[in-house]
């Protein structure tokens, strides 16, 4: 606004300097008259320039020197005699100006000020009415207001592109913050998914896809602590698979993988299960909420699944049994380590007898429950 009213203020002052210089010629005014012209059109524009920019609030100190001109324009119509040409062009160049920053409200103001300094000059300087002015300048006058108005205009339209091109800045600034907005989002989503993959693969085996030793130790500790707090009931398998070393030496270890990927299809068919990969070929299953009889039969049911199955591998079929122990919360123990023991003996226990076999720790005697366990 400062540096706009400075640019336009400077073009206007130079043509009123011509059009007031002709005015003043042609009836003869004094030396004074001409310095103080001087001084107003190429001095002062400059000082309130100046005044404005080192201001604290510059729009506001800007609106104070649009009114100052109006004071002085005014005073200079009341001097001449309110030259109609010249009067005409100073009241004009006075109100576009505040018209443009301040709409009705501005011409109201300037107005009001051309007005009361106009009459109050007049009253002092009792100058006599002097409408009249010469051809020249009325000429002068005609392009004076021209000139003015096409400057106003110009900078009117700058200020529109200046504008226009801003808000276009924005709304482009606006549409590359929305997609990199949506791009982090897409980030954020894929690093959770990232994360969530990774926490998986963290709590399984690489295998068989089971869960393995150390998501079980964690879980085992949640369930039982459940169990404790609600009154329910948690069985527990442990199973081996019978002469595994055996049919890794008879069919290679990527056929006893195979094995292992078998015994894995079969656990995971009850998604409340928690079934885990616990060693080498051993693995564990926790049935949340599970009875003992119902845990008996489970394990039984898959003890003869297992054995009734034949795993294809290239050219090879193999077949292959389990041994398993079976323990259940609270009646075989009531901590983890005891549960896992109970069931061990148990396992051992179904592999002294034959293998092949589903043994429940219930069932253990003293003698059994403190046997060392053998080699698989």
């Amino acid at each position: 606004m400062v540096h706009m009213n400075h640019r336009n203020r400077s073009v206007l002052f130079a043509v009123l300097f011509a059009t007031l210089s002709l005015h003043l010629a042609d009836i003869g005014a004094s030396p004074i008259a001409w310095g103080i012209l001087a001084f107003h059109c190429f001095v002062y524009p400059q000082l309130i320039y100046w005044r404005a920019l080192r201001a604290k609030a510059p729009g506001n100190a800007e609106v104070n020197n649009m009114l100052l001109d109006a004071v002085a324009f005014a005073m200079w119509a009341a001097v001449l005699g309110f030259p109609l040409w010249i009067t005409f062009i100073l009241l004009v160049s006075a109100s576009v100006n505040l018209a443009l920053f301040r709409g009705l409200r501005g011409i109201a103001m300037v107005l009001v000020v051309l007005i009361g300094s106009a009459l109050g000059t007049a009253a002092i300087t009792g100058t006599p009415f002097s409408p009249e002015t010469s051809p020249r300048t009325t000429a002068m006058s005609m392009v004076s207001v021209f000139l003015f108005l096409m400057v106003v205009a110009n900078s009117a339209y700058v200020r529109s592109i200046a504008l226009h091109e801003m808000r276009e800045k924005l709304r482009r600034g606006e549409s590359a913050l929305q997609q990199a907005n949506e791009g982090l989002t897409q980030q954020l989503q894929e690093i959770n998914a990232l994360q969530v993959m990774l926490k998986e693969q963290a709590n399984r085996d690489a295998l068989t896809g089971l869960y393995n030793r150390r998501y079980l130790e964690s879980t085992m500790e949640r369930e039982l602590g459940r169990c404790r707090r609600d009154g329910k009931p948690l069985g527990l398998m442990l199973m081996d698979i019978d002469h595994f070393k055996k049919i890794n030496d008879t069919f290679g270890h990527q056929a006893g993988d195979q094995v292992l990927r078998s015994i894995a299809e079969l656990l995971e068919v009850r998604s409340a299960d928690i079934a885990c990969r616990y060693g080498g070929e051993e693995f564990l299953v926790l049935f949340p909420d599970m009875p003992r009889d119902v845990t008996l039969e489970r394990a039984e049911q898959l003890r003869q699944q297992f054995a009734q199955s034949t795993i294809h591998f290239g050219e090879f079929r193999i077949k292959a049994t389990l041994s398993i122990g079976v323990a259940n919360y609270p009646w075989n123990g009531k901590s983890a380590d005891d549960l896992i023991n109970a069931a061990d003996k148990a396992m051992y226990v179904a592999k002294s007898q034959g293998r092949n076999r589903v043994i429940d720790s219930e069932t253990l005697t003293a003698g059994e429950l403190v046997a060392e366990n053998p080699v698989a």
